[in-house]
C-alpha cells in the first residue's frame, strides 16, 4: 500500500507555530523557541486581527462585553481557514465563520445580519468601480429613461433593523416584516444609507431588470392593485430623481 509522503522536518515546525499562534492554550508552540520569541508572534498575530474585526465590526465590538468578544476573536482564529490572504478580506472570511463555523448559544440573535450589514458599509468604503453619475436636469423626463442601481449602491433586506442597532437597542425577535436599506457611496466617498419601504425596493429591482420608471411604476400599481395608479407614478418619479441627485441611480453602460 502507498503511503502518504512525510512531511518535511521544517513544514512540521511551522505548521505547528502556527497552530500555536492559533490556539496557544491548547496547542503546543514548537520546541527549542524561546517562550518570549514566542509568545510576541502570538501576541501580534492576536493584536492585528483583533484590530482589523475591530475596525470592520465596530458596532458588533461596542455592544460585546470584552470577555465575550475576545473569545470570539480566539474562536475565528482557531476555527477558520482563510481563503485570502489579504488583511482586507477579513471582514468578509469573518463573515464566512459565523455563517460556516460559528457555534454559539449565547451570540445575539441578530449577529449574522449586523455584520453583513457592516461588512456592506466596509466592502463600499474599499471598492475600486468607478460610475459615471448622471448631471441631474429638471427639464427631462426620467420617467422614460432606462437606469439602473450603481454599482456603489446595494439594495438589502435584513430581518433586523441592524442600522440602529446599539448598546440601548438590541433586538430579540426578528421584524414583523423586512427591513429595506439602500446603502451607498456618494461623490465625497461617504458611504451612507436609505431606508426603503416595499414599494421603493420593489422599484430599484424593477430598474434593474431593465424597465424604465414609467413600467416599473405601472407594474407596481397593478401589483397593488392601487386605486390611483398616478400617484404611484408620482411617487416613482420624486424617488428616480432623489437617486439620480445622489448617484445612486446611472445610466445602463
Amino acid at each position: 500500500m502507498h503511503k502518504p509522503p512525510k512531511i518535511p522536518k521544517f513544514q512540521q515546525v511551522q505548521y505547528q507555530f502556527s497552530a500555536h499562534i492559533r490556539d496557544p492554550e491548547n496547542i503546543a508552540m514548537p520546541d527549542d523557541i524561546e517562550q518570549r520569541r514566542m509568545n510576541i508572534y502570538t501576541e501580534l498575530f492576536y493584536n492585528n486581527i483583533d484590530n482589523f474585526l475591530s475596525s470592520g465590526f465596530p458596532v458588533l465590538k461596542n455592544i460585546t462585553p470584552e470577555k465575550s468578544w475576545h473569545a470570539i476573536v480566539r474562536d475565528f482564529m482557531v476555527k477558520h481557514q482563510s481563503k485570502s490572504p489579504l488583511f482586507n478580506q477579513m471582514a468578509h472570511e469573518f463573515l464566512n465563520y459565523l455563517n460556516n463555523e460559528r457555534e454559539s448559544s449565547s451570540d445575539p440573535i441578530f449577529i449574522k445580519a449586523l455584520c453583513h450589514y457592516e461588512w456592506v458599509e466596509l466592502a463600499l468604503s474599499n471598492s475600486d468601480s468607478q460610475v459615471c453619475p448622471i448631471t441631474f436636469d429638471d427639464q427631462h423626463d426620467y420617467l422614460e429613461t432606462e437606469v439602473m442601481l450603481s454599482p456603489l449602491a446595494w439594495s438589502l433586506s435584513y430581518p433586523f433593523p441592524v442600522h440602529q442597532i446599539s448598546p440601548e437597542f438590541q433586538p430579540s425577535v426578528p421584524s414583523d416584516v423586512p427591513i429595506f436599506l439602500l446603502v451607498y457611496r456618494n461623490l465625497d466617498d461617504d458611504v451612507l444609507f436609505l431606508e426603503l419601504n416595499p414599494m421603493s425596493a420593489r422599484l430599484i429591482d424593477l430598474l434593474n431588470e431593465g424597465k424604465t420608471g414609467q413600467q416599473a411604476a405601472q407594474q407596481i400599481s397593478d401589483e397593488l392593485h392601487h386605486p390611483k395608479p398616478d400617484v404611484v407614478i408620482e411617487g416613482a418619479r420624486e424617488l428616480i430623481h432623489d437617486w439620480i441627485k445622489r448617484s445612486i441611480i446611472i445610466y445602463p453602460s
